[in-house]
């Protein structure tokens, strides 16, 4: 077994009920990425979700009933690891349209990609504050992530990463390595663009 995952197999185990997603994480993918109406907009209502919401967190449960939504609307014919990928990405795209997503998005170029690299511990536990991102250089243009996630779904973060780091303007790949039930290994390379 792997020394991470069996680092997380004797950690306390948070309660996933007790995970909550903060609302920006919502609005991004949904109010400015996605922006659903009529029966996509029903569909999330009916998990939980509504656009029109003030609440500031969100059970983590509501948020995979909405993703699961969104992969049915947004991603019709694509593979469940594909359609999260994809959703990754149009996450990514849609917080750099909130207030906090814009100043990271004109610092994206200006940090490169190695510094936010590793920042992306720092950005991943601002959406879930139960994830637990390990970051290792493993030679140039490759790092590999180590991701510790009680409810783990390692190809939206991929999407996620890859879109950050296009934003640094280089031409990434992020490979999913391991899959485990706590968590994931990723391949981080990138190329100039």
């Amino acid at each position: 077994m792997e020394s991470w995952i069996q680092e997380t197999a004797e950690a306390p185990r948070r309660s996933l009920l007790a995970v909550q997603v903060p609302r920006r994480n919502f609005e991004g993918l949904f109010q400015h990425a996605l922006r659903p109406s009529g029966s996509f907009a029903q569909a999330l209502r009916d998990v939980g979700y509504d656009l029109e919401s003030a609440e500031e967190y969100f059970p983590l449960e509501v948020w995979r009933a909405a993703l699961a939504v969104a992969r049915r609307h947004a991603c019709p014919g694509l593979a469940g690891e594909e359609a999260n990928r994809v959703l990754g990405t149009h996450y990514v795209e849609g917080f750099a349209q909130t207030l906090v997503g814009r100043i990271f998005a004109t610092a994206a170029p200006l940090l490169g990609v190695e510094r936010c690299l590793a920042r992306l511990p720092t950005y991943l536990r601002a959406g879930r504050e139960d994830m637990k991102l390990v970051l290792q250089a493993v030679r140039a243009r490759e790092w590999r992530a180590t991701v510790v996630d009680a409810d783990p779904l390692p190809d939206f973060v991929a999407g996620v990463v890859e879109q950050v780091l296009r934003r640094t303007r280089v031409l990434p790949r992020v490979d999913v390595l391991e899959r485990a039930p706590q968590g994931y290994s990723l391949r981080i390379r990138w190329n100039d663009a």
